[in-house]
């Protein structure tokens, strides 16, 4: 791999993780390049990866997205919500379904253990005498 190759790799890589942070906070290319002083056009190829982003323009959208610079060179996944737009709290639509599904099949599980219980016999009341 060439030089020229992890350059273009870590400019892809940011460009991406540029891109799913605009879309996060709902963001159009041109409102956050106009927010930063930058042409539509620029800051599109920033985002494919195309052209560097200098450091100027990196604290500037870390500031607008709310997110450290550090966050566009990181590893780790970008979650895929947004929690105030998520009617579902920190969990998405699809892993909220999943747990219904396994909270009603437990439940379906606890009735059928105590169907299988023994029912309890009652004592029958005693009179007692005086």
């Amino acid at each position: 791999m060439t030089c020229s190759d992890e350059i273009y790799d870590v400019n892809k890589k940011v460009g991406d993780r540029i891109r799913k942070y605009r879309q996060l906070a709902d963001l159009s290319q041109e409102y956050v390049a106009e927010e930063i002083g930058m042409s539509g056009g620029n800051f599109g190829k920033i985002e494919r990866g195309e052209i560097d982003i200098n450091t100027d323009y990196l604290h500037k959208l870390s500031k607008l997205l709310k997110v450290p610079v550090s966050n566009f060179f990181d590893d780790k996944p970008i979650l895929a919500f947004n929690e105030k737009n998520n009617p579902y709290g920190f969990v998405g639509q699809t892993e909220f379904e999943n747990l219904v599904d396994i909270v009603s099949k437990l439940a379906n599980e606890v009735a059928k253990l105590r169907e299988a219980l023994p029912t309890k016999k009652t004592p029958k009341k005693v009179k007692l005498k005086k």
